[in-house]
């Protein structure tokens, strides 16, 4: 993060860090939800050069830098060792999780959107039923993608008509949804964003008065299951790896080696 010391060069900061995201073809910058100016790069010589260009070449003002950091993700290697539960503050309902691993090559396929949540429930089925092998019900009750729509992390309703009363768990579905989204967006172990995770719904509980089953009580306590859950799976971080494609007449591989 970076931030100008006074204040008023705001505007030549930012015309710097226009220029320097140009000159340097894989930098990124961005602006956070919290107003500060993120500036993404590959490493920490690869930061001191663009922080040196910024000073120096393009703007010339004193910039202050925060501690760089990584971005990590966090995971889940095995199937949750219990079911996990969590009820609502006003013990009225009750919601049953477990979590395991995706399928090697899913996360990529809703990244790259070659499957969208936004599809009808049949080809949605389809697509998992035939590509990853899913069975037709856990395939045809995938409730959403998360975070956002595009996120590597599934959750599925994995319950049972005969054990539970599908009417009243459909009209909380929404508050489920975006207690799991918020999960997925910052895991439990350093709130860093969950990937490859899929969460299964496995028994719910629902108060059938709706003043009982309000988004205040049914989003946190669907986060928490979650957490659980995630926790209960042999939980482990990924750290990024840096990819590099490099495309060369035949005649120059090996001065590119």
């Amino acid at each position: 993060a970076v931030e100008p010391i006074n204040p008023s060069e705001l505007p030549k900061m930012l015309d710097g860090l226009r220029k320097v995201n140009k000159s340097y073809p894989l930098l990124t910058t961005r602006v956070e939800e919290s107003g500060e100016h993120v500036i993404l790069g590959t490493g920490e010589l690869y930061m001191d050069c663009v922080m040196h260009d910024i000073r120096k070449v393009f703007s010339e003002i004193d910039i202050k830098v925060a501690d760089p950091v990584v971005s990590f993700c966090e995971t889940v290697v095995e199937t949750s060792s219990l079911k996990c539960f969590a009820e609502t503050p006003n013990k009225k309902n009750k919601l049953t999780m477990i979590s395991e691993p995706l399928e090697k090559g899913l996360a990529e396929d809703i990244e790259n959107e070659i499957v969208q949540i936004g599809w009808n429930r049949k080809r949605l089925g389809e697509f998992f039923q035939t590509k990853y092998e899913w069975d037709l019900l856990a395939a045809r009750s995938i409730w959403a993608f998360g975070p956002d729509t595009t996120g590597p992390n599934i959750l599925v309703d994995d319950t049972l008509p005969s054990e539970v009363d599908k009417m009243l768990l459909s009209n909380v579905r929404e508050s489920v949804v975006q207690g799991f989204q918020w999960a997925a967006r910052e895991g439990p172990l350093c709130e860093e964003p969950i990937r490859n995770v899929k969460f299964k719904i496995l028994d719910a509980v629902i108060a059938s008065e709706p003043i009982y089953r309000g988004g205040g009580q049914i989003i946190p306590t669907a986060r928490r299951c979650a957490y659980s859950a995630f926790l209960m799976a042999t939980p482990r971080l990924m750290e990024p790896y840096y990819f590099v494609e490099v495309t060369a007449p035949a005649d120059c591989v090996s001065a590119v080696y």
